[in-house]
């Protein structure tokens, strides 16, 4: 096949099958997270990585490390730096950015991944039919890193930050019955100011 062929050939690939097949190919320009991360245990995970022609392709990662796993994530294909800026200036009222690592980056999602399915809870669908496939595989390549899960004593701590409709706030309740078993899981409800740890006499 012709260099011109080959490259008409890529060009026509559909943003997320570009992600899919050619992604790992580009190096990683960034990685940014929310500053508070740590003590919050609900990361904003923002990976880019650069097109030889100067273009950024991103993916962004919500990361609940507290009990849900991966539970959103999306992409931004081929945009300009200034595009990204311009996106993160927006998102910045929010939270503090600071930047990490890729290895560190790949253990907090991966982390959250594992310990999510311990519990029957699976990633956003996004996540294993494309952007799973812009991050390196989980091999011993990249460096294991510790990364914290779960709330109290590791149990999980199923926060609903207000997003979570009613249907699937039980629905999560009645897995973590089922899974983790009665005392073993602390829950959060905000939005009814409902609060529960299983170390809690009531």
């Amino acid at each position: 096949m012709s260099k011109k062929k080959s490259i008409n050939k890529m060009s026509v690939l559909r943003p997320d099958n570009y992600i899919r097949q050619k992604s790992r190919n580009l190096p990683v320009n960034e990685c940014l997270i929310n500053s508070d991360w740590k003590k919050s245990q609900l990361c904003e995970l923002i990976i880019s990585r650069k097109h030889v022609t100067g273009a950024l392709t991103v993916c962004f990662y919500l990361v609940d490390l507290l009990c849900l796993g991966v539970k959103d994530t999306f992409f931004k294909f081929n945009i300009s730096p200034e595009e990204l800026k311009n996106l993160l200036e927006r998102r910045s009222g929010k939270y503090q950015l600071i930047n990490i690592s890729y290895e560190l980056a790949h253990n907090i999602i991966y982390a959250g991944v594992e310990y999510a399915e311990e519990y029957g809870f699976k990633p956003h669908k996004d996540f294993s039919s494309t952007t799973i496939y812009f991050l390196e595989e989980d091999n011993d390549a990249v460096p294991l890193i510790k990364v914290k899960c779960g709330g109290l004593d590791g149990k999980p701590c199923y926060t609903n930050t207000g997003f979570d409709s009613p249907e699937r706030e039980r629905a999560i309740l009645v897995q973590l019955e089922q899974t983790a078993g009665k005392y073993n899981y602390d829950y959060i409800l905000p939005a009814s100011s409902d609060m529960y740890f299983a170390d809690d006499d009531n």
